[in-house]
């Protein structure tokens, strides 16, 4: 399976893998930023974007091995850097356990992985096509204004067109791996490289607040590096990208 990926930049190679209900357009406020320092190659993950569809129920080990296999395209030999965000913070992470010294550095925003319940954020159904485009839009608004984005003041026009490609595009259910205990812990303790998360302080999926996953994430390897905005939620790279530009730089170099 040949996954879709958009590349730009010169450099050593790091590879971004988006969130779920998601693609490329993630890491838009990044892409272009990320691209002065290195050659940068954004991936549709299977069933999301512009990659092939996969079937809804795939377990997550074969989901991985895909992913894995689309990262080996990519960049066929030598070390690269990685970077996920929500589910695909938590792929990453599983992709660098088993990868060993090819991964150089690995840097995560918001990941999964952490296990418990979806929270009940209020979210709303994702109406039908035929229900009409102002319903749509007016959805996808609150459900990001509820659970991706802290600031309702960037819930932007622009911020709205992007979930919108991806809710039409999406075809795989990544929730079963987001939420499956004890898999990010695991995983950072089989990888090699050094390793950056980044949260938003305000991040509505972390129940009561980021500290927990901070202490677990510790307690799992000493030496990881935690960076938090405040004021910033889920879709931190998004809504802070000036500042989680800037960190991921610090770390990456």
């Amino acid at each position: 399976m040949k996954l879709y990926s958009k590349s730009a930049g010169n450099g050593p190679p790091l590879v971004l893998i988006h969130g779920g209900m998601g693609s490329v357009n993630h890491w838009d406020r990044n892409f272009d930023a990320l691209a002065q320092h290195y050659t940068v190659h954004a991936l549709d993950m299977p069933g999301y974007g512009e990659s092939p569809w996969v079937s809804k129920e795939m377990p997550c080990e074969a989901f991985v091995a895909l992913v894995m296999a689309g990262l080996n395209d990519i960049v066929p030999t030598g070390a690269f850097r990685l970077a996920g965000f929500s589910l695909g913070g938590a792929i990453a992470a599983l992709c660098a356990a088993q990868l060993g010294t090819r991964v150089h550095k690995l840097s995560l925003m918001g990941p999964g992985g952490f296990g418990g319940k979806q929270p009940d954020l209020g979210m709303k159904r994702i109406p039908k096509a035929s229900e009409g485009d102002a319903l749509m839009r007016e959805v996808l608004g609150h459900n990001l204004r509820v659970m991706m984005i802290a600031d309702p003041l960037k819930v932007t026009e622009e911020a709205v067109d992007l979930h919108l490609t991806n809710v039409l595009r999406t075809r795989y259910d990544g929730r079963r791996i987001s939420l499956t205990p004890d898999l990010m812990t695991q995983a950072l303790q089989k990888m090699t490289c050094g390793v950056q998360i980044i949260w938003g302080a305000a991040d509505a999926l972390c129940i009561p607040n980021i500290q927990p996953r901070v202490d677990e994430c510790r307690a799992a390897r000493s030496d990881v590096r935690i960076d938090s905005i405040e004021g910033a939620g889920h879709w931190v790279m998004y809504e802070a990208a000036d500042e989680v530009n800037a960190l991921m730089l610090d770390f990456m170099k």
